[in-house]
């Protein structure tokens, strides 16, 4: 366990907390309440931004590693909330094991227990000092675009904005299947016939018997760009996305479509990668926000990277940060989730060669011989197992 670094509440590695307390906010998602075992202040955080966890789960030898986001604004903390949907098992692999995680915290994590936690981080987050290209910031519009269990990044946006007299107009679009699976509805209801400048719109996939339309969903099916036109009055906000991979694409490539600018459009997507955007969607704009995927490109005298597994062999690109943006720009997959160095969902094998990590707070592996692609880049040569 490592101490707080300073009294600002920052601290390095894993720290104790305590979960003050558990409640179900729909079927399937629970929030869990986390306070500091050592009763030191806590860490600040950008509403959007995740936690990492180290998780002793029944039945696997090493500790669990992953992220999960935190749900509730960020003025003054004086806990961390998260919201965790429980994972069944995919619908076309129902004898695959559950998510293993998240059942975890469902089933085994109750008031009083201990976690190990590391410090709030993450790149995708609400921007208040001008957006990007200095074109939005703190007091244009924003749209919260938001799916299944997607919305708790939106909900700690949401919940700052208001716990800070802010007057930006404020767009919150969810959808969710139906009202057994919906989270903090009544919260973000509340907060919409409260506050002037937000703005809520609900859409449930399939509607149960006991959901009222008007009262608990606003609208039944899937959020398509004619139904996001409809209520945002125009396309120069911020977009913020998190939610299934085919929701996040749709409507990332509509919005491009729509004429909003790739710069104002920001997303935060965890599972295999993807790349969103279609070909000949939007402008041709860089698009620079948490998750840029660039486009393919090589200098001819760079470093080769050979992913093994996948048969891709490239030079390196100086204007790419990392070798998973380079393996996404190169029609490579792997699997990630964070991106920020800490839930080691892209760990893999170094077969061959050096590199250098480029982000000082990634927690390396101890594993020899075992990188994370999502920090590093290649100083030589490089033969990576992807």
């Amino acid at each position: 366990m490592n101490e707080p670094k300073d009294s600002s509440g920052g601290w390095d590695g894993y720290r104790t907390f305590c979960v003050e307390r558990k409640e179900p906010e729909s079927r399937t998602v629970t929030s869990f309440y986390l306070t500091a075992k050592d009763g030191r202040p806590l860490a600040p955080y950008k509403p959007g931004q995740f936690l990492g966890f180290k998780l002793d789960v029944p039945g696997h030898e090493k500790p669990v590693l992953r992220t999960y986001t935190i749900s509730d604004g960020s003025g003054g903390a004086t806990h961390y909330r998260l919201s965790i949907k429980r994972e069944p098992p995919p619908p076309d692999q129902p004898d695959a094991p559950p998510g293993v995680s998240s059942n975890y915290f469902h089933d085994h994590v109750e008031a009083g227990s201990e976690l190990q936690v590391r410090a709030p981080s993450g790149d995708f987050f609400l921007l208040e000092d001008g957006a990007v290209d200095g074109d939005g910031g703190d007091s244009g519009p924003v749209v919260l675009l938001s799916g299944g269990v997607g919305l708790t990044p939106m909900v700690s946006m949401l919940n700052h904005i208001v716990s800070n007299g802010a007057k930006r107009p404020v767009w919150f679009v969810h959808g969710v299947r139906n009202g057994d699976e919906h989270a903090f509805g009544a919260h973000v209801r509340g907060l919409a016939e409260t506050h002037a400048n937000v703005h809520a719109h609900i859409a449930y996939l399939e509607p149960g018997p006991g959901d009222v339309e008007g009262r608990d969903y606003d609208s039944a099916g899937v959020i398509t760009m004619e139904l996001l036109q409809s209520l945002v009055p125009g396309k120069d906000g911020d977009f913020y996305l998190c939610g299934p991979p085919p929701f996040m694409k749709a409507l990332f490539n509509g919005l491009l479509d729509w004429g909003v600018a790739e710069g104002r459009i920001y997303y935060e997507f965890f599972g295999p990668a993807t790349v969103l955007k279609e070909s000949g969607a939007g402008d041709k704009a860089d698009r620079k926000s948490a998750s840029t995927v660039p486009g393919p490109g090589a200098a001819a005298d760079g470093p080769v990277v050979t992913f093994k597994r996948s048969g891709v062999t490239v030079n390196w690109d100086p204007e790419i940060e990392t070798i998973l943006e380079l393996a996404e720009a190169n029609g490579v997959t792997p699997d990630f989730s964070c991106r920020a160095g800490v839930c080691h969902t892209c760990m893999c094998a170094l077969i061959e060669g050096e590199i250098e990590y480029v982000n000082d707070d990634a927690f390396l592996p101890d594993e020899e011989g075992q990188i994370l692609i999502c920090s590093s880049k290649p100083k030589t040569d490089i033969t990576v197992d992807v």
